[in-house]
């Protein structure tokens, strides 16, 4: 690891070390000394060059910054009355044990002055984690070094730095959020059932021919001899489980197994417990199984290495190294418990490493209205406050029977969710089938929406690794100066799709109504194509096959042609629909190709492609500009479909791709439909809704590596470009 250098000072017991800008480090010599290896939650300490003063000041020693002051006694024992100031010399905090424990990250919109990370407990793993230790090792610990814990304090300083260097500099220090492979984005089928092979096989076919894509299939604890202990097969119901990975994989769907774990060894570093743990996964990952669940029980459960680090997040550690050693090549999928809720109820902070361990559920919940409105707001806050953007829930409730309305709105929710996965517990059910041919064609409208939508979950996917941004964006992510942008139950999916979920029941006209916050800027209905102008409070009502959707005008929203399963991140056919923005100027928006499952963009096998909306005047311009990648990563050529959303009331005057002008044959011009639309993103050839403009479409195919632009005239009305429309609240 690096670690910093003469950024700092040793003062007694203390040291000081200055790792950025806007980050300080300040530790309690251990029992073995100061602390610069790697530790369980801290990956990295390399120093930003930043300019430091060290100098003594009325029995302080006084690290001095351009942005903040660090005074040590000197004659400091510990942390306690280390002095951290602006650079002025207001003081902002007095260090205490207090502030080692973990905490909440702070909102965009309520940034602290002072934020503390505490590296407690300090625990050092060995170079091979959290596996059995090579032959020779001794240690009880199996290698993991539990001896030099001592306070540790990272502090940061939020509402100077701003949000985003917050968060940046926080994921420096404790590593990114991995990405995680593109059929965790696909849909998901569980349930406590005993199943068999024979019959989870039904299962599968049973949504193949309901024309509803599936990626995953959970099978529950009952796999097993005896459902909650060991890793004995259960042979009645998996007599060859082999060949029913097999079979699966063969309908492009992949198996997941839960895991109800219970130790075997004295402690939870105990040689014996690794192996035990590691020989029994592996022995099933062999077999063909994908994926792992790692259920923390409530009653026999993994033990805790360290008092401080919970079973949850270090079971996210022991399943991801096991699975990781297993196929290195691959992106690990395991399913953990959210740290910090339990069972939909939010019982605390999380643990500040545990974002690097996707993907996480929100523990077993109810069919209600009211533990769905808490499901869309742990998975928009969590995002937010513990930097886990995969949090979701059981869609549809584990335990009881919802209604037709209920039901329907889970699973809405469930197609923008960062993670789709339907499941339940014995004695109900969830398939969509078995609510009645309406609910099963709305939920399977859904999620074969959130199919053609992937090159947005993916880019979003791509956007958490690289910066921590969450899928699911809560709206002070980038209007902070709005209290209403907090709002938790609604949220951004990727940077232009505007999502409020249905969170009561529809009312006797048959139609559900929610508050929904549009945002600054100009805002398109996605059904009825209603432009509204934010800031601003509006009511939605709609049907049971609706859930309300606005598009950024100036925004892009990619998508591609219907799948049944996720398949690879590689686009050879794609539709951009680029919505003329309100004023002049430019955005710019990427997707991203690679394989899918392989951890080979993580040494750049991987491919951008940026495509920039611009306006001046009245000229419209879509650019679409590949960005230097490896051969082999995009197809060769990409069938487009660029769509151009003029404002309400424009007329096309010429339209140019590439600088020549095309002729009327070459493109087509999509007039306003007159009723609202029935689905969203449905592919070439979709007429715009009723109150939206005209949609200038061309297609073609193009080499991938070349870059194109289709640009369009248009003849605006006087008196404006766009009827923008103000809705009270219902």
């Amino acid at each position: 690891m690096k670690t910093a250098g003469v950024n700092g000072f040793e003062c007694g017991a203390v040291r000081v070390q200055v790792l950025g800008p806007w980050l300080v480090r300040v530790e309690q010599r251990g029992p073995a000394g100061f602390e610069d290896r790697e530790t369980f939650t801290v990956r990295e300490r390399a120093a930003e060059p930043v300019r430091v003063g060290i100098h003594q000041e009325a029995g302080f020693r006084v690290a001095a910054t351009p942005e903040f002051r660090v005074a040590v006694p000197e004659d400091a024992n510990g942390l306690e009355d280390v002095r951290i100031e602006s650079a002025d010399g207001t003081p902002l905090a007095v260090l205490s044990p207090a502030m080692l424990r973990a905490a909440h990250l702070p909102s965009p919109s309520a940034l602290p002055a002072l934020w503390v990370l505490g590296d407690h407990p300090r625990v050092v793993p060995p170079p091979w984690g959290a596996l059995p230790p090579p032959e020779g090792c001794r240690d009880a610990a199996s290698g993991w070094d539990l001896a030099n814990d001592a306070p540790d304090a990272y502090v940061f300083f939020p509402a100077a730095s701003g949000y985003e260097r917050f968060r940046a500099d926080l994921l420096r220090l404790t590593g990114p959020v991995p990405l995680v492979p593109l059929h965790a984005l696909g849909l998901w089928y569980s349930r406590y059932h005993e199943y068999s092979g024979d019959e989870a096989l039904a299962v599968m076919d049973r949504f193949r021919a309901a024309g509803i894509p599936l990626d995953l299939f959970v099978v529950d604890t009952d796999w097993r001899v005896g459902g909650s202990s060991g890793y004995e097969i259960n042979e009645r119901l998996f007599p060859d489980l082999a060949r029913f990975a097999a079979r699966a994989h063969e309908r492009g769907v992949r198996i997941m197994l839960n895991d109800h774990p219970e130790p075997r060894g004295a402690h939870a570093l105990d040689p014996a417990e690794l192996r035990f743990r590691r020989d029994g996964l592996v022995s099933l990952l062999a077999k063909g199984v994908d994926a792992w669940w790692f259920d923390r029980n409530w009653h026999t459960h993994l033990q805790s290495p360290a008092p401080g680090l919970e079973k949850e997040v270090w079971g996210m550690r022991l399943y991801r190294d096991v699975t990781a050693d297993f196929a290195p090549e691959r992106r690990p999928l395991v399913l953990s418990n959210a740290d910090g809720v339990g069972n939909g109820w939010r019982t605390g902070p999380s643990h500040p490493a545990a974002h690097r361990f996707p993907v996480w559920w929100t523990g077993d919940t109810r069919a209600s209205w009211g533990y769905l409105r808490m499901g869309v707001a742990n998975s928009v806050d969590w995002g937010l406050l513990a930097l886990l953007p995969y949090v979701h829930e059981d869609l549809g409730g584990h335990h009881d029977q919802p209604d037709e309305d209920l039901y329907v709105r889970f699973m809405q929710f469930g197609a923008f969710s960062p993670v789709a996965r339907i499941h339940c517990t014995k004695g109900v059910h969830r398939y969509p089938w078995e609510y009645g041919p309406r609910a099963e064609r709305i939920v399977g409208d859904g999620f074969r929406l959130r199919y053609r939508l992937l090159p947005v979950l993916y880019a979003a996917a791509v956007e958490a690794n690289q910066s921590g941004t969450p899928l699911l964006r809560r709206g002070d992510l980038e209007w902070p100066e709005h209290p209403e942008a907090a709002d938790s139950t609604q949220f951004l999916l990727g940077d232009d799709l505007l999502v409020a979920p249905i969170l009561d029941p529809a009312g006797a006209d048959g139609l559900s109504r929610r508050a929904v916050w549009i945002p600054p800027g100009g805002w398109q209905d996605a059904w009825s194509g209603r432009i509204h102008r934010g800031p601003l409070l509006i009511g939605a009502a709609c049907a049971l096959e609706q859930v309300p959707v606005y598009v950024r005008r100036g925004g892009i929203v990619f998508h591609i042609p219907q799948r049944p399963v996720a398949g690879e991140a590689v686009w050879p056919e794609l539709t951009a629909e680029a919505y003329a923005p309100p004023a002049d100027g430019a955005q710019a928006r990427t997707f991203h190709e690679d394989d899918g499952w392989s951890r080979a963009h993580e040494t750049g096998q991987t491919a951008a492609t940026d495509v920039e909306l611009s306006r001046s005047g009245d000229t419209l311009r879509l650019s679409v500009r590949p960005q230097p990648a490896p051969e082999g990563i995009r197809p060769a050529r990409r069938a487009w479909t660029l769509r151009l959303h003029l404002p309400p009331g424009a007329a096309v005057g010429d339209v140019r791709l590439d600088g020549c002008r095309l002729d009327a044959a070459e493109f087509v011009v999509f007039p306003p439909a007159e009723h609202p639309s029935a689905g969203l993103f449905t592919g070439p050839g979709a007429a715009p809704p009723p109150e939206a403009g005209a949609v200038v479409e061309w297609r073609g195919a193009r080499p991938t590596n070349a870059p194109c632009e289709l640009a369009v005239e248009m003849r605006l009305a006087i008196g404006g470009m766009e009827k923008s429309q103000k809705v009270s609240i219902l």
